[in-house]
């Protein structure tokens, strides 16, 4: 039996921490026994950073998603954020893909039991992303909502983004504060100050202690993505929700008035790693056969004198 660690955030102060017991599920993944409840209420667990697809420059396959519903039933959430990148190739196939799948209950999807909550990481000029939660209808208005589309590779700038969602009614979370290249933290805190929530990302490590200083400095809550490209690192670390209910209404306002916490799950080192390899590996392969397409066609034009 293993233990895994819980921590519940009211706006930036830590008010309950405890290890619930876990029980194997193979291929490395472990689930609570119990869902941790505070206060009588139940707390909601939710990844609120996954990728549908293993590269934003791979078509979509709605088989993805229903491998990373399958792991997130075995690590024992109760839903996931389908996050992809705006500028992703072909990025509207999977809101389509849900709203043609799965029954919607005040805007959010559902594959039986697990929750699937429509979402986009939206790419910043300066070098950031943020991530925003929120109905299908919005975030087709969001798309729309700028000199040019978002899912047409448009970047706004941090504060004109910013000021352009102030009312929309959306979650707006900032991922991977202090990732290389992509640091949140490098803007006012004026402006950071009008994300919603800072995210512990599943694929940095060492920048915690860091993230929960920033968090507390600014005043903001924390949530937790696990940010899979892959279904094994699906959950990997989640957010907390101190909700009974989950739809996007209840889901923005948890957020918005910092009831969240995260968790982290056995082994996310691990299969974080074994994830990365896998997702290296697929593009690699994938770049090969490419090249091994373009030349047989090569070939068939010098051979033949036509295209």
């Amino acid at each position: 039996m293993l233990w895994q660690h819980y921590i519940v955030y009211v706006g930036d102060q830590a008010v309950a921490r405890w290890n619930a017991p876990c029980k194997p599920l193979g291929w490395g993944a472990w689930a609570a026994v119990d869902n941790p409840k505070r206060g009588g209420a139940w707390v909601k667990r939710i990844d609120t950073h996954t990728h549908p697809k293993i590269s934003k420059h791979f078509a979509f396959d709605p088989a993805a998603v229903t491998r990373m519903v399958a792991m997130a039933r075995r690590v024992g959430l109760d839903g996931l954020c389908l996050t992809e990148h705006f500028h992703a190739a072909a990025y509207w196939d999977i809101p389509q893909h849900l709203e043609a799948t799965y029954p919607c209950v005040r805007g959010v999807f559902w594959a039986g039991d697990m929750a699937l909550v429509p979402g986009a990481e939206v790419n910043i000029r300066e070098g950031a992303h943020v991530i925003v939660l929120g109905e299908v209808a919005e975030l087709r208005r969001l798309d729309g909502a700028f000199p040019e589309r978002l899912s047409a590779h448009y970047e706004p700038t941090l504060r004109e983004f910013l000021d352009v969602t102030d009312d929309f009614d959306v979650a707006r979370i900032g991922a991977h504060m202090f990732r290389r290249a992509k640091e949140l933290g490098k803007f006012p805190a004026s402006d950071l100050r009008r994300l919603h929530a800072l995210e512990i990302n599943g694929k940095d490590f060492g920048t915690e202690v860091m993230l929960l200083t920033q968090a507390r400095a600014l005043g903001l809550p924390i949530v937790g993505g696990s940010d899979a490209h892959h279904w094994l690192q699906t959950g990997v670390r989640h957010t907390l929700l101190h909700t009974d209910d989950i739809s996007m209404h209840s889901l923005i306002k948890t957020i918005r008035e910092g009831l969240t916490g995260f968790a982290t799950t056995p082994y996310t080192p691990l299969r974080v790693k074994t994830a990365k390899s896998l997702k290296t590996i697929t593009k690699v392969l994938r770049k090969c056969y490419d090249g091994v397409v373009l030349q047989a066609r090569s070939l068939a034009v010098s051979t033949t004198g036509r295209r």
